[in-house]
């Protein structure tokens, strides 16, 4: 479901297969994101391009995934939002939440 990629140090993660985050693939995104987020220091870049609606789980799934970083001293960020995604994190203040970049060389130079 989710792709891992290196770049400068920098683990970017993507979803594939669908454009949605909801019931039926949020627990298999919370479990890939929170596997990748327990190593201390490491940091994680969810590019979300192909995700076009999210629902409540797999808002969950990201603020879970966000709270397993913090609790390792890990790093999880998201870029590359779609318009409707972006219009519901800011609606649910989560922009204020997330590190929120509008594409990956925001992050990786």
């Amino acid at each position: 479901m989710i792709t891992i990629t290196q770049r400068n140090g920098i683990s970017i993660g993507a979803i594939h297969e669908t454009d949605r985050l909801n019931a039926a693939n949020a627990h298999l995104v919370k479990q890939q994101l929170n596997e990748r987020l327990t190593n201390s220091g490491s940091h994680l870049l969810l590019n979300l391009s192909n995700i076009r609606f999210i629902d409540s789980t797999g808002i969950g799934a990201l603020i879970s995934a966000l709270k397993t970083a913090r609790q390792h001293e890990a790093t999880f960020q998201l870029c590359n939002i779609q318009k409707d995604v972006a219009s519901l994190l800011t609606l649910m203040k989560l922009d204020k939440v997330f590190d929120i970049f509008a594409n990956e060389e925001e992050v990786v130079q």
